[in-house]
């Protein structure tokens, strides 16, 4: 009998190696091939789909649109360079606080005790430090449009601006030819 009970518990712990080497060799099996599958997919996969609309760099069809020659002094580069430095210099605080006055507002439009008059006034805040900002910026165009010569504003295409690659736009930058 000890030795039946001692044959039958040998046998079950040689079925539970057996089994427990299955499910190790099953599961090796398996973790081996889902790289393979993820680099397949991956291969497959374009990094970023192109959008498609137009940009403003583009035209009709679809070609890059590459700004003129305009052939800048080495005098005109660095005033337009300058100007579009003191923009940055005075539009930076004004833009930084108009992020936080929208956000402020963000805020007070959540809470549900808030009185309109209140949200009123500082959607006003908001309105007055816009135009100042945008009066800013049409100063400067205006600083930037005079460093042209007749010759250089004639070769611009039509609907080819200031905001266009060329001097004080926000995040814009001086070409030279």
């Amino acid at each position: 009998m000890k030795n039946s009970k001692i044959l039958n518990t040998e046998r079950n712990q040689g079925r539970e190696r057996c089994l427990f080497l299955k499910r190790t060799f099953l599961i090796t099996l398996i973790l081996s091939f889902v790289p393979l599958f993820i680099i397949r997919m991956s291969e497959a996969q374009t990094p970023f789909p192109k959008p498609n609309r137009p940009d403003s760099t583009t035209d009709s069809q679809r070609m890059r649109m590459k700004p003129p020659a305009l052939d800048f002094t080495a005098e005109q580069v660095k005033t337009l360079e300058n100007l579009r430095h003191a923009y940055m210099a005075e539009a930076m605080p004004m833009m930084t606080e108009l992020l936080a006055l929208r956000i402020g507002l963000r805020y007070l439009l959540s809470d549900p005790n808030i009185q309109a008059r209140i949200l009123f006034d500082h959607q006003r805040k908001i309105s007055a430090l816009q135009s100042r900002l945008e009066e800013l910026f049409l100063s400067y165009q205006v600083k930037t449009r005079s460093v042209f010569t007749k010759e250089q504003w004639e070769r611009l295409p039509e609907g080819w601006g200031l905001r266009n690659h060329i001097a004080c736009s926000p995040g814009g930058r001086v070409k030279y030819k």
